[in-house]
């Protein structure tokens, strides 16, 4: 199911929603800024709910792309509300995810008791009178979803993957690689690099080859984890085991969350990593390399040489012995007696 983003509701946007619920406000537009859910513009009860509808374009960022919020109250002393969220086509992926799992939060702490239903669209004639009689139409007319349901078909509007089954439900987007991290993959692969450093140019959105080494060893390792934003790393682990020379490939996925001495990565970025681990491990798989151990980390100091080595080379548990009963008298084996003289 869907991870929310953590994004938190602002006091702004508490105080904003607070005067829809009692006062005369029809619509709360919310967007994120800087990290925090925040209320963009408000307006006024002028007509009755499906008339009042046909302002919502007015409040959409149709040219820039930009997601949003549309917080549309109910007629009805009652203080009900549809959520409208409008998610242009065009919008950049990081976008389209961050509102996806920012949705939930920003339900939940204004009050999921206050929201009756929830519109999805990405252009502006879903939010019309016409737009929304559609909606409730076929939701008549199609089996309720569950919560679940509903979310994960959310994250599928929004670019999130899904191929059928809990176990092949994959958080995560294929950006487009850079002709650097594909070059770096095949330097791993052929033995001409040691180690690589993948990172996602996250306004280009595209998959990126931060640096490459031609000779690493576990202690430099940690030196090459980054303090304030995530990595992934591809490592060609030289040792040896049970008297052998033994090469096996490290796939290090590294994100800062403000702990060790590190510094907290912004929302944005982090959700943005951690939803590429997986595809990122395609592309050297689909290069012809192999990922013998994967671990995560918030900073090289947590890299433990010991733990990877029982990672890739697992203790043999010895097999426990049956307990022998002994056998009763007269029914063992034959003994020899010691003859009296």
């Amino acid at each position: 199911m869907s991870h929310s983003s953590g994004i938190p509701v602002s006091a702004k946007l508490r105080d904003a929603f607070g005067t829809a619920v009692s006062g005369n406000v029809r619509m709360v537009k919310v967007q994120i800024e800087n990290e925090e859910l925040v209320p963009i513009t408000t307006r006024p009860v002028s007509g009755d709910f499906n008339a009042d509808l046909s302002n919502i374009p007015s409040l959409l960022d149709a040219d820039t792309g930009l997601p949003c919020y549309i917080l549309v109250k109910l007629d009805g002393d009652s203080a009900q509300f549809v959520m409208f969220c409008y998610v242009p086509s065009k919008s950049k992926v990081k976008d389209k995810m961050l509102y996806a799992s920012t949705r939930s939060n920003l339900k939940q702490q204004l009050g999921a008791n206050y929201f009756v239903d929830e519109v999805f669209g990405d252009q502006a004639s879903d939010f019309s009178a016409e737009g929304y009689k559609h909606h409730v139409e076929s939701k008549k007319v199609e089996a309720p979803l569950t919560e679940r349901e509903q979310i994960k078909q959310m994250e599928i509007e929004s670019g999130e993957i899904y191929s059928g089954g809990a176990s092949t439900y994959v958080h995560g987007v294929a950006f487009p690689v850079d002709p650097s991290a594909a070059n770096a993959v095949k330097q791993l692969i052929s033995g001409q690099a040691e180690y690589i450093q993948i990172g996602i140019d996250c306004d280009k959105e595209r998959i990126i080859c931060n640096k490459t080494e031609n000779s690493m060893t576990f202690e430099k390792l940690r030196s090459q984890i980054p303090l304030d934003e995530p990595r992934f790393h591809f490592f060609a682990y030289k040792h040896q085991h049970q008297g052998a020379s033994v090469t096996s490939f490290v796939y290090v996925y590294s994100c800062p969350d403000g702990s060790n001495g590190s510094k907290s990565a912004p929302v944005r970025m982090r959700m943005l990593y951690s939803s590429s681990k997986a595809n990122v491990a395609e592309i050297v798989k689909a290069a012809g390399g192999q990922i013998d151990a994967r671990l995560e980390v918030n900073t090289g100091s947590e890299l433990n040489e010991e733990e990877l080595l029982n990672t890739l080379h697992p203790q043999k548990v010895e097999q426990a012995k049956n307990f022998a009963r002994p056998s009763r008298p007269g029914k063992g084996g034959a003994r020899l007696i010691k003859k009296q003289p």
